[in-house]
């Protein structure tokens, strides 16, 4: 508050300096018509006051009179005109002065600082009783004086005050509307965050729900390529027409793009991870190099830079898709023509570390609108006919899997840079191992636990070529009849999702009745979780339909031992 009034007292200062210098020129100029006489005295006196006057003002004017100083000069403005006339009565003698004075004790009331007032008032009033006395003036004036002075002393309190109330008033709106100011302006910022989660809600819910319809529809064509690959296996091998075998190779090619195409879903909807192991990143790479040298194509220069070695806990196959599809999509951006660098390294994040793989092109980048969509199923910017959109989904599906995170850097004509970021763990590669194939020997019984009728019959088919013999049931409920009535079982080949009684409930009750009894877990859906838990339970291994026939024969040669068994009988 103390300020603002100071605030106040330089601008009535700036206001009345003219008031003041046209008072005294005035008065200056009606001296001689009034019956005043001027002579060279009083001239001095008026041509000094002026010129305080108006350096007074040169100085307000200039900002050299600082806000602390306020009260002082209103004070020194003041007193030009009291001064003026007291000295001027001095000189002169005349009384007719007075009523001039009365007047400047009456302006007192402009003046904002009380304690300025009175200190610079008080002496005035207490000069003008003798120089009243001496120039012979009635007594009323005198006491005229002193009740001017007093009322405008209380006029200059009531006033005062009444600039103080309403300063607070001021400033109390000022704050009011500034707390408003503010409390819209969070308003707003609360109800745009609000907007934002509530985008990000409902993308998530499209998410899952695609992902969920994804997953399904993948389980169901998981069986139905299943049955096409086992057949054509079968048949295969019994053709002995070169022309018959090349057309079943052509179906078993077909049926495998519909797998990779399941398995981009199964990723997407982050329930098709199952065969992890501790791998290098680069090795990934290293893998990948090859395919995608021939993939790109001569027009586009690939170039990479490996950092450090970090070992990811990941499905190699699952990875390599990643990496080609994020090549594919750069390609596609870049219209077959430019660079690809493929980076490895390790970095920090929250406190862990990950192995972070980009991939950066010059491609034509994308827009905002573009971002937000990009790894959602089913969305291209490609032409009709030229993109199913499910590749970046499929990236999207297999790093959630994998517990990673991605971030996209893009601006439209400037290329667009995909960072991957894979936790890290401290286990040693795994080496691969390569399947047996010596001859098998008749060992005993595999029962085949299918819902789908083609799936059971192209397994048993399968297996019955390994030398072994087989029983099938359509759910757990049967397979648990006919394990009872089957004393030779060896190994129990079996699916997970199936009505009434599902595979994990399945393998709880067989592994009650024959805890050594081996089971091979197959499915083409089911959440990761669960595949896992039934792994750590003592399940022999996992296959991912549509499986091959040597994926299975492999399986099932590991799991039974087969190539030892089978070097024994030799």
């Amino acid at each position: 508050m103390i300020d603002q009034l100071r605030e106040v007292a330089l601008g009535r200062s700036k206001l009345f300096l003219p008031v003041v210098l046209f008072g005294i020129v005035f008065a200056l100029a009606i001296s001689e018509p009034s019956g005043i006489p001027i002579d060279t005295p009083v001239l001095a006196v008026n041509l000094i006051n002026i010129s305080i006057v108006i350096g007074l003002w040169l100085a307000i004017r200039s900002k050299k009179v600082s806000r602390r100083h306020a009260h002082a000069s209103l004070a020194v403005l003041w007193l030009m005109g009291p001064v003026n006339t007291l000295i001027s009565v001095w000189l002169t003698g005349a009384p007719t002065l007075t009523l001039p004075l009365m007047i400047e004790l009456a302006s007192l009331a402009l003046m904002i600082d009380t304690a300025w007032a009175i200190a610079t008032s008080a002496p005035v009033v207490l000069a003008a009783f003798p120089l009243m006395v001496s120039a012979g003036t009635a007594g009323i004036y005198p006491i005229a004086v002193v009740g001017v002075w007093l009322v405008a002393m209380i006029m200059q309190i009531a006033l005062r005050q009444s600039m103080i109330r309403a300063e607070t008033a001021r400033l109390t709106l000022e704050t009011a509307l500034a707390r408003l100011q503010h409390e819209l302006s969070e308003r707003k910022r609360v109800e745009a965050d609000k907007e934002a989660l509530r985008d990000q809600f409902v993308h998530a819910q499209r998410m899952d729900a695609v992902g969920t319809l994804s997953a399904g529809l993948a389980h169901d064509m998981n069986n139905i390529l299943g049955g096409i690959l086992a057949f054509a296996e079968i048949l295969r091998a019994e053709a002995k027409d070169p022309a018959v075998r090349e057309d079943l190779d052509r179906i078993r090619q077909e049926a495998e793009r519909g797998a990779a195409l399941t398995r981009g879903l199964l990723a997407f909807s982050r329930r098709g991870a199952y065969r992890r192991r501790p791998i290098p990143l680069g090795s990934v790479i290293e893998d990948m190099a090859p395919l995608l040298s021939r993939t790109l194509g001569k027009s586009i220069k690939l170039e990479r830079s490996d950092g450090p070695m970090a070992i990811v806990s990941g499905d190699p196959a699952q990875l390599g898709q990643v990496l080609i599809n994020l090549c594919l999509n750069a390609a596609d951006a870049m219209d077959g023509r430019g660079h690809i660098w493929i980076a490895t390294d390790v970095v920090e994040r929250d406190g862990k570390e990950y192995a972070k793989l980009s991939v950066t092109d010059t491609g034509k980048g994308m827009d905002e609108a573009t971002k937000q969509r990009m790894f959602e199923p089913f969305f291209t910017t490609k032409p009709v006919g030229k993109g199913t959109g499910l590749g970046l989904a499929m990236v999207y599906g297999a790093v959630q899997s994998h517990g990673g995170d991605i971030q996209v850097e893009s601006k439209v004509g400037a290329g667009t840079t995909i960072d991957v970021y894979l936790p890290t763990v401290d286990d040693a590669p795994i080496k691969k191992s390569s399947a047996s194939s010596h001859p098998s020997v008749r060992l005993g019984t595999v029962l085949v636990v299918d819902d789908e009728a083609m799936m059971r019959a192209g397994a048993a088919r399968i297996i019955e070529a390994l030398g072994l013999n087989t029983v099938s049931a359509g759910d757990g409920e049967e397979a648990l009849a006919v394990f009872e009535q089957t004393p030779d079982l060896v190994l129990v080949l079996l699916d997970m999702a199936m009505p009434r009684m599902g595979g994990a409930a399945c393998f709880q009750e067989l592994r009650k009745r024959n805890p050594k009894l081996r089971i091979l877990i197959a499915s083409g859906y089911t959440d990761h979780s669960e595949a896992q838990a039934l792994l750590a339970a003592g399940a022999n291994g996992f296959l991912e339909k549509p499986y091959t026939a040597e994926q299975l024969g492999a399986e099932v040669d590991r799991i039974l031992n087969r190539s030892r068994r089978g070097a024994a009988a030799r």
